[in-house]
């Protein structure tokens, strides 16, 4: 039998991403291994490379399905918290009494606006195009309504 522990629950999810990063930074076995003892999660290479392996499988076959999976919805998320901060910004100059705040209030908009637009390239052109499956994003709102965080949006 094996002296490791099974990793369950966040444990398990902690040592994904470690595994991730590793994996993105070109780290070999030996580096990854350390990193995650480092943080208190004690695996051996079996098990790293079971999980590895999960990893890659659950990646997706082509380029297009890991952008989806992995990177569209950071980057939507982003936006979404880029509008949110632009929202602001006009609540802001709205309110303000002297023009000095105003000013400030919108160069601050300015530079948000630009910065929207720098992630906003980011997005390949044939994702620009595709509709938004709001039911993926429901099924990750309903992990979240798991943990205890907010309430899932019924449809």
């Amino acid at each position: 039998m094996s002296k490791e522990t099974y990793l369950k629950g966040e444990k398990r999810i902690q040592a994904i991403q470690i595994i991730k990063t590793g994996i993105g930074v070109r780290m070999n076995t030996r580096e990854i291994l350390e990193q995650l003892s480092k943080k208190g999660i004690e695996i051996g290479e079996r098990t790293l490379r079971r999980l590895k392996l999960e990893i890659y499988q659950s990646a997706g076959e082509t380029v297009s399905e890991i952008y989806k999976k992995h990177v569209s919805g950071t980057v939507f998320d982003e936006l979404l918290s880029f509008e949110e901060m632009e929202r602001r910004c006009w609540e802001l100059y709205y309110e303000s009494k002297t023009p000095s705040e105003k000013f400030r209030a919108i160069s601050q908009l300015r530079l948000i606006a630009q910065d929207k637009m720098k992630i906003a390239r980011v997005i390949p052109l044939n994702f620009r195009r595709n509709t938004l499956n709001y039911a993926e994003l429901k099924d990750d709102l309903k992990e979240f309504a798991k943990e205890g965080d907010s309430p899932t949006p019924e449809s």
